[in-house]
């Protein structure tokens, strides 16, 4: 069993790996720690199933979910994720995540889904599962922030906890203009003005901390 877990917090890394292999004692692990390692090492070498958490740094692990599942078209990957929000989960199944798991879940949990997706069923804890059956209820009523793309929220929370847009740029690598059109997005998809109306938002919606 050869397993890439990829995360950019060394420390969270390390706590997973003594997980891993307590719980699967013959298997290789290989660790990653930004998107640029995970796609070196999906080229190079085989594996059965990817870890890989969302948020690297500045970088997002589902702008390169489609190269890796196009690089190893069969290789499970379970994303693990401290956003529960709606918009990431589906974002990373429409993009060949095979489950997904929020990292307030029990070691339990994270087995299971190892080994649900290894043996080629999806996996999303029951608490992510409840919050997608609300959302695709036709009797629920939609939140302004649903009809944001993940990179949208994204920035949206930064803007609620305060980054100016330069800021933002700098965290998320990329550029300023880039950056201010996702703004504008945002506010219009939202129907607001300001980012003191988002901040506002974010804070009455439980999006920032």
């Amino acid at each position: 069993m050869r397993i890439l877990l990829a995360d950019d917090h060394a420390m969270f890394r390390s706590g997973l790996r003594s997980i891993l292999e307590r719980r699967f004692s013959n298997a290789f692990i290989q660790e990653a720690c930004s998107c640029h390692e995970v796609l070196a090492l999906v080229r190079e070498e085989s594996w059965t199933i990817a870890i890989l958490d969302i948020a690297m740094g500045a970088e997002n692990t589902l702008s390169i979910l489609p190269e890796v599942k196009q690089l190893r078209p069969n290789l499970p990957v379970l994303i693990l994720s401290m956003y529960g929000e709606k918009q990431f989960v589906i974002e990373a199944l429409r993009a060949g995540a095979a489950g997904y798991i929020t990292k307030e879940h029990t070691t339990d949990e994270l087995v299971r889904g190892i080994e649900s997706t290894l043996s080629g069923r999806r996996f999303i804890t029951e608490s992510v599962a409840s919050n997608l059956a609300d959302y695709f209820s036709l009797e629920q009523s939609v939140s302004p922030h649903d009809s944001l793309s993940a990179r949208e929220l994204e920035v949206l929370r930064f803007i609620a906890a305060g980054h100016s847009v330069s800021e933002i740029a700098g965290m998320l690598s990329l550029s300023v203009k880039t950056v201010s059109t996702y703004r504008s997005r945002i506010l219009e998809k939202m129907n607001l003005r300001s980012n003191a109306d988002l901040i506002r938002y974010a804070l009455q919606n439980n999006l920032v901390q």
